[in-house]
């Protein structure tokens, strides 16, 4: 199924869905999965440690944000997608940057871990019929469809994508950069 299927557009999620073009979800999840971030392993290493600003997070914690998400989009789907009718929480990035402790490993192992538990949620979407992909839940107090959780999950990492391509790639040339400070992107 494609983005313009998704019958209802839940508001806070519209940035990351909109990120997408009018693609068909297995494509998206391709598109802007892995490679986004494996082909610019080299920069990625380069950056190290750097941020762009005091309190941001560092690439490494990006990546570890990604992953964490991920897994949290992919909870959500599985269960709405068996139908389950219970609504799920939030849960507060900003908490889980520090605990997940990203400093200590290096990029290789947040790639090739990224890399894993994309192909596992490339494989659970396309195991889904329309039907399925059709069926909504209540996640952080609103609805949303299994069919958009995969497109949150895309543009959720074409958006960080962004984020170090604009905001991190530029210090690989710069001396003018911080030292490591967990807040946010």
């Amino acid at each position: 199924m494609k983005k313009s299927d998704i019958k209802v557009l839940p508001e806070y999620y519209i940035r990351y869905i909109n990120e997408i073009e009018d693609i068909e979800l297995s494509e998206a999840l391709i598109m802007f999965g892995e490679n986004l971030l494996i082909n610019d392993k080299e920069k990625l290493i380069s950056i190290g440690d750097k941020v762009y600003e005091p309190g941001k997070w560092t690439v490494k914690d990006i990546i570890q944000h990604l992953i964490d998400a991920e897994r949290i989009f992919v909870y959500r789907a599985l269960r709405f997608a068996r139908n389950d009718k219970t609504a799920l929480p939030g849960f507060e990035e900003n908490e889980y940057a520090p605990e997940a402790k990203a400093d200590k490993r290096s990029i290789d192992d947040l790639l090739t871990e990224f890399q894993i538990l994309r192909r596992s949620t490339l494989h659970l979407f396309e195991s889904f019929d329309n039907e399925v992909l059709q069926r909504e839940g209540v996640s952080t107090g609103v609805n949303i469809s299994v069919l958009s959780i995969g497109f949150v999950i895309a543009g959720h990492t074409l958006h960080h994508s962004n984020v170090i391509r604009e905001k991190y790639f530029p210090l690989i040339k710069s001396e003018c950069c911080v030292n490591k400070v967990h807040s946010t992107v």
